[in-house]
């Protein structure tokens, strides 16, 4: 199974942003059980830095729990292997901090992340898929 990157999940929650209308489909067929997902625990802890530096944690729950109701989700938990070729990725390609766990992680499943982030194009052994192609 594919992992779904941040940005998707991120496009859903915001009704505001340009990409929200192409996440709200994705989350359609994960509902309908059209597809199947798999999301980083890393995710998670993004959200939470991110809701939090925004002063927004308020809403923090309200989103999470949307996220956690999900069906046809699985959710990755971070292991060593995945954090030692985080740290490899960012130091040989310059991804960002949750860039690199995404790929990472990815390269650990399936090698395919779902992701609007064109910096993933960049690592080998990855494919990325355009959120519209689902």
């Amino acid at each position: 199974m594919p992992l779904l990157e941040n940005d998707v999940i991120f496009a859903y929650l915001n009704e505001h942003d340009p990409n929200h209308e192409m996440a709200e489909r994705i989350f359609g067929k994960l509902r309908k059980g059209e597809i199947r997902l798999e999301i980083s625990s890393i995710s998670l802890v993004e959200m939470e830095l991110i809701y939090r530096s925004e002063k927004r944690e308020n809403r923090l729950l309200k989103d999470l729990a949307a996220i956690a109701a999900l069906p046809n989700v699985e959710y990755v938990a971070l292991t060593p292997d995945t954090t030692l070729a985080s740290v490899y990725l960012r130091q040989t390609l310059n991804l960002t901090f949750f860039d690199s766990h995404y790929a990472a992680t990815a390269l650990n499943l399936d090698g395919k992340i779902i992701s609007f982030d064109q910096a993933y194009d960049k690592v080998p052994g990855l494919t990325r898929i355009e959120p519209e192609a689902l």
